[in-house]
């Protein structure tokens, strides 16, 4: 029983990391749209609850996954490939995650300061500059999280 509830709350953090990203990209690309700076102030205020909910999924990933190891007897220096290479990949994530908050962040102050007047030198440039590694993350997000679904279900069903 316990197994079942650790894999529960395993799938509810996928579930709202897969959620999160696929809103934090939706969002994303009605920013890219928006014309008025203050719309798209608007936008990046309305991603910020979203970003606070990333760090809470994948917190509840990695403690029911480190569960899910234990539960089947896999240990940090000797797991199967595929569930270090899961790791490897989910670690990247992770990374992937932290520079993007940093980036966001940085981001949305600087069309802050935009829609409130301010025009700070080398706005624009910096701005197109953070978009495009923003675009970069979210597809690179994507390709991690199907790898790491696809490594899970390739290693599970090969555990069989």
């Amino acid at each position: 029983m316990e197994r079942v509830i650790i894999l529960f709350f395993h799938f509810i953090g996928f579930g709202l990391l897969l959620t999160t990203s696929v809103a934090g990209y939706i969002l994303n690309a009605r920013y890219k749209k928006a014309r008025e700076i203050q719309a798209k102030s608007t936008i990046l205020r309305a991603l910020k609850p979203i970003g606070i909910l990333s760090p809470i999924a994948l917190a509840l990933m990695l403690i029911t996954g480190i569960g899910n190891m234990h539960m089947l007897g896999y240990t940090f220096t000797d797991p199967p490939h595929w569930l270090a290479y899961k790791l490897s990949l989910f670690v990247l994530a992770v990374i992937g995650g932290i520079v993007f908050a940093v980036k966001s962040r940085k981001r949305g102050a600087l069309i802050g300061e935009l829609a409130s007047g301010k025009t700070p030198a080398n706005a624009l440039e910096t701005i197109q500059s953070y978009d495009r590694q923003i675009n970069v993350f979210y597809l690179v997000l994507g390709l991690l999280m199907i790898m790491i679904l696809l490594l899970s279900i390739n290693g599970r069903l090969g555990a069989q």
